[in-house]
């Protein structure tokens, strides 16, 4: 296949990625294998698809900011610290950490979390605004942030279920509060990626240029979809996920 064609791929692969991670949370699950089917070795597919995904969530802040500064349930500043942190620590153990530390565990948390997130407008039935304790959410929120550096896939929905189910917000707002929070975890753990020089520049500039184009449409597009259609989607492609991750691949 010609250097174009497969750059071409990267790119549409980026964009599609950006507007299914905006969208459902799962945006490494079309970018990661497309970088792997390319012929990307997988340890620094994993990087460049990091490092690749930011473009994707800076264009999709750009067209959600006003939305986005109307989510007040928790100070933005630990959130901030504890997306950043998380992402290096996550960074640090994929570079330092034994090859599948995480495989048998993390199937069945993206499972767990995609059962929350079905079950969630039931469980939510009569507790109106509830919200968790802040100490209580941050730590939930810390250990996403360190599973998002260190892979990410499904990390989006298991922040999602933390938001509807662990606050009074609706799907819609749960959609514009992940992205921020993901994308400062990724930037830290990228910078960990570049510094050790797990980068191949070539796919991740190629997937960064199409996720940038597809986290920019991305905000616009959820504005014209249903909540339970955005809801369904969380939860259909939460099983997929999982079987995808139980496969191994």
């Amino acid at each position: 296949m010609s250097p174009v064609i497969t750059y071409a791929l990267l790119f549409l692969a980026g964009a599609a990625a950006a507007i299914v991670g905006y969208l459902v949370g799962m945006a490494s699950l079309v970018s990661y294998p497309a970088m792997l089917a390319l012929g990307v070795p997988p340890v620094v597919a994993n990087a460049s698809n990091t490092v690749s995904l930011i473009p994707g969530g800076i264009g999709s802040l750009i067209t959600s900011w006003d939305r986005l500064r109307q989510i007040r349930y928790y100070p933005l500043l630990p959130q901030v610290l504890i997306a950043v942190v998380g992402g290096l620590v996550g960074g640090a153990l994929l570079l330092v950490a034994p090859p599948g530390v995480f495989e048998a565990v993390v199937p069945w948390l993206v499972l767990l979390a995609t059962v929350l997130v079905a079950l969630s407008p039931r469980l939510r039935r009569g507790a109106t605004g509830y919200r968790l304790p802040a100490p209580a959410f941050l730590a939930l929120m810390a250990a996403i942030m360190v599973y998002s550096g260190y892979f990410g896939a499904g990390a989006g929905v298991l922040f999602f279920a933390l938001c509807t189910l662990g606050t009074p917000m609706n799907t819609h707002a749960a959609v514009v509060m992940k992205t921020p929070m993901l994308t400062l975890s990724n930037f830290a753990a990228a910078v960990l990626f570049i510094v050790q020089g797990q980068v191949d520049w070539g796919a991740a500039i190629a997937v960064g240029l199409g996720s940038f184009a597809g986290g920019y449409v991305a905000p616009l597009i959820q504005q014209l979809i249903p909540e339970r259609a955005i809801h369904a989607a969380v939860v259909v492609g939460g099983l997929v996920l999982t079987v995808w991750l139980l496969l191994g691949f």
